[in-house]
């Protein structure tokens, strides 16, 4: 039992990362003062932080001088209308690192009425 634990450790230690970003001083959202690491990621989550240079990975960024952090919330978004007529509406929120958005202030951009709908090219 002990060694299928240790094979399967060692397995997941030698996978590829998809992505290393390298270099970049992570600030982890929990108040903890920033700190220098790479950070690996391997299916969608963060595998490792660390000294991850040399590791393979099938793309790195290098993230020297740059703050490595998760998603902001932009919790005065008011409307998700722009996102819906044109979705690159979002790259500007994207490019600070905003990745939710708390909208609906107001009115509501869905359901809409058959007649709404009609005219905005959406319905729910």
């Amino acid at each position: 039992m002990l060694s299928t634990v240790l094979a399967v450790a060692l397995m997941t230690q030698a996978a590829p990362y998809d992505l290393i970003v390298t270099g970049g001083r992570i600030v982890d959202g929990t108040g903890a003062p920033g700190f220098h690491a790479d950070l690996g990621v391997r299916d969608g989550k963060i595998a490792a932080i660390g000294r991850l240079r040399g590791q393979p990975a099938r793309r790195t960024l290098e993230a020297t001088g740059l703050v490595v952090a998760p998603g902001f919330i932009d919790m005065m978004g008011q409307t998700g209308a722009p996102f819906l007529r044109d979705p690159a509406a979002g790259l500007n929120l994207l490019t600070q690192g905003i990745t939710t958005l708390n909208a609906g202030e107001g009115g509501s951009d869905a359901p809409l009425s058959p007649a709404q709908a009609r005219e905005r090219g959406w319905a729910t």
